[in-house]
């Protein structure tokens, strides 16, 4: 729906442009409340337009109403449009760059003029930002990396964007006369944070030409360019600048070629030597005999014409060379192929495991819907308890709670529980880490809480030494269940904090306090490799979509998928508890 993200995109930087202009803070509140309820929304927005209903969509008030019915009739915005012209176009994409906000862009902008990425960048190298209050050179230090990040990002699409392209691509070839099965292959089947291109393999069965789907795949709409077509293969370059490239192979090859071209390169080396170690040969055709293969004819647009051990699955090709299924989300090589060899891949944790969402917002802050709302979504996805968290009073621009207006939350979620059954209810809090490790509120606040997530927002280029000494603080803090998004890093925006994790897993398996992974993109924090540290370190993991709406729900999928990479099971994470272990868990640390 690349109309809903065009909204949320042009609501987002609405909102910038209001704070570079020094706007009341409220506004630009307000509009970045839509740009997620936009960027969260499970339907077409035209389709609210069309029925009318945009009235009934929590969060999108009287002005962004009109700003949304204007862009889906136009494709503009007049209002966005005459605020945009009140600052120079340059500054929009400087938004982009790590450890530069609307505060600082608009203190650039009006004390040394700088107006663009490239004067910025030229500006540090001629000292131009020197004497500038309250831009010292640590921070000029963080704005250089945040340049190189910006550079760096343009290379590889993280997944959350590279999944919704990937997913309209598949399910056009889907639709194609021949294609019995198809799936995609590559790094983001494996699920991996940053995607370079998006591979797609097909199995064709034989009453048509491999030829016929290629060239039917380079006209989808949304292909901008093509880069090459040809008998078995095509790629594309899309709409968003994702390459795509298409493999068709017949059906019965279809399970060796997903399997080769989802790889790792370094999980197929390893399988290949295995294979020559049993007399056999693994290629994108299928597991043959070394001595059969050969012998026989091999062309690079079809299988060799000898009979393959195994081809036709995944499974059948693992099988054949003794060894467990092996998780797509697992080949990295990383002990994965030994553990198949022994009988003891783990039991991969799955959507189905989990039992309830402990990290999510509502309108007491800065979410679109209800406590009601959220807790009747969360109802329906099956959950057995939902923790309302909202922010503390530090988050300003989030609409954080004060403690007065806390405890009265308080009161209304535990209301809401009561009135709702079938789903328990934990009246919480997300409060923030101060710099040093304090929280947000103090513990004659934290012991009326249900549950308390505690995570860090600011001041996100600590040292090591003291960023760790800041999560520890609030680790040993006996009210805190859970640490969230605990680096606070964003996929190709910003690195987050440096954080000595030998220390911190100690400290958390210690205490009983969980670490989350922060299934809302692109946070994804913890990454896949920490959350395995964390989990061999004796951790509990805690998956949790940061849910600022019902959508919001849906990004469990991601968080689920770095705890799939991490080798985590059910066991390993708090959220697939049942509610009574789950209390069990609270009460041990309090």
């Amino acid at each position: 729906m690349s109309l809903n993200n065009d909204l949320s995109d042009l609501f987002k930087t609405f909102a910038a442009i209001m704070e570079i202009k020094g706007e009341a803070v409220f506004k630009a509140i307000a509009f970045s409340k839509v740009a997620r309820v936009l960027n969260d929304m499970t339907f077409d927005i035209k389709d609210a337009v069309e029925k009318g209903t945009l009235d009934e969509i929590e969060g999108i008030g009287k002005s962004s109403r009109k700003i949304i019915e204007e862009f889906v009739a136009t494709g503009r915005s007049s209002d966005f449009d005459d605020a945009a012209k009140a600052v120079p176009a340059g500054l929009i994409p400087m938004l982009q760059i790590s450890g530069l906000g609307p505060k600082t862009i608009a203190l650039l902008w009006k004390e040394r003029g700088i107006t663009c990425v490239e004067e910025l960048a030229k500006a540090i190298v001629d000292g131009k930002l020197a004497g500038l209050k309250g831009i010292g050179d640590k921070k000029i230090e963080q704005i250089k990396q945040g340049l190189t990040m910006r550079e760096q990002a343009g290379k590889r699409l993280g997944i959350g964007d590279a999944q919704i392209v990937a997913e309209e691509f598949l399910r056009q070839l889907l639709t194609l006369k021949g294609v019995e099965i198809a799936d995609i292959a590559g790094s983001l089947r494996r699920r991996k944070e940053t995607i370079g291109d998006v591979d797609l393999i097909a199995g064709v069965v034989t009453s048509v030409t491999m030829e016929s789907i290629t060239k039917a795949f380079t006209q989808f709409p949304g292909v901008a360019r093509i880069l090459g077509q040809g008998p078995s293969k095509a790629s594309i370059v899309t709409d968003q600048n994702l390459q795509i490239d298409l493999r068709t192979v017949p059906v019965d090859h279809f399970g060796a070629a997903i399997q080769y071209f989802t790889g790792s390169k370094e999980h197929n080396i390893k399988l290949r030597g295995l294979a020559q170690d049993k007399g056999l040969t693994l290629n994108e055709w299928g597991l043959y005999q070394l001595s059969e293969y050969d012998k026989a004819k091999k062309e690079t647009a079809q299988p060799p014409a000898v009979k393959a051990v195994a081809s036709k699955t995944e499974a059948d090709v693992y099988r054949a060379l003794g060894l467990e299924y092996i998780e797509p989300e697992l080949r990295e090589d990383r002990g994965e192929i030994e553990a198949a060899q022994a009988g003891k891949l783990p039991a991969l944790i799955t959507r189905a495991d989990i039992r309830g969402d402990l990290h999510t917002h509502t309108t007491a802050s800065d979410g679109a819907n209800t406590i009601e709302q959220m807790a009747e979504a969360a109802k329906k996805l099956g959950y057995a308890y939902l923790a309302i968290t909202d922010h503390s009073k530090s988050q300003m621009i989030a609409n954080g709670l004060t403690a007065e207006r806390l405890l009265k939350h308080v009161e209304a979620i535990r209301r809401a529980d009561e009135k709702i059954k079938g789903i328990k209810l934990l009246a919480g809090c997300e409060v923030d880490i101060l710099v040093d490790g304090s929280l947000d509120f103090d513990e004659s606040v934290l012991k009326e809480l249900d549950w308390v997530v505690a995570s860090p927002h600011v001041s996100l280029r600590q040292d090591a030494a003291k960023a760790t000494a800041r999560i520890l603080r609030a680790i040993e803090t006996r009210y805190v269940n859970v640490i969230g998004h605990p680096t606070g890093r964003l996929i190709n925006q910003r690195e987050g904090l440096p954080l000595e994790f030998a220390k911190i897993f100690e400290a958390a398996s210690r205490t009983g306090t969980a670490l989350e992974i922060n299934a809302g993109y692109p946070r994804l924090d913890l990454t896949d490799t920490i959350a395995r540290a964390a989990i061999d370190a004796g951790c509990m993991l805690s998956i949790n979509t940061d849910a600022h709406s019902v959508e919001g729900f849906d990004w469990m999928f991601f968080g689920i998928q770095v705890a799939r990479r991490a080798w985590a099971t059910p066991a390993n994470v708090i959220n697939c508890m049942n509610y009574k272990s789950l209390q069990q868990f609270i009460d041990r640390k309090r």
